[in-house]
């Protein structure tokens, strides 16, 4: 008997020792998740942060109040990309007044004329009326025709004259 139960006791240990390293393994593993989360996290919040200390000092170099040969050089590409994006945008808005019910609510959902409220966002529908032509000028920077009353160029915030 009592052999028996040395049996079922060291059976208990190692089945205690077994639990043990369980938890052990799992507490290790909830660790290192929580260290990727904590690392991914820092990594998300420092590439927004780096975006927008790029965007600031784009803007800034457009200005003129950054003036460094080789940031001017990878502004001068970009602007290339911001007119294609500043054209894209204008073709996309003239289409979409082209379409029947193409009207759109300041949110960026489609409205129709009979429409009081956008059904997206709930703001009142203020639809748009034919834009009467303004004389333009071509800006110095971008070669984009803006309004020639315009002090800075829509596409590339460039001054104007």
């Amino acid at each position: 008997m009592s052999d028996l139960q040395t049996k079922i006791g060291g059976g208990l240990s190692k089945l205690q020792d077994g639990l043990q390293q369980g938890k052990s393994k799992l507490q290790t593993a909830q660790e290192v998740s929580q260290l990727k989360k904590n690392a991914s996290d820092a990594t998300t919040n420092r590439t927004r942060i780096i975006s927008q200390l790029g965007e600031l000092t784009y803007r800034l170099i457009r200005k003129g109040e950054i003036q460094q040969p080789e940031l001017n050089e990878q502004a001068e590409r970009l602007l290339q990309y911001d007119l294609e994006l500043y054209q894209a945008n204008r073709a996309l808005e003239s289409q979409l007044r082209k379409e029947p019910g193409g009207d759109v609510c300041e949110c960026g959902a489609a409205v129709n004329e009979e429409d009081t409220f956008c059904g997206s966002c709930g703001n009142r529908v203020q639809l748009s009326e034919a834009p009467i032509p303004v004389p333009t000028v071509q800006c110095p920077t971008c070669k984009e025709e803006i309004p020639e009353t315009a002090l800075f160029c829509g596409c590339c915030g460039s001054k104007n004259g």
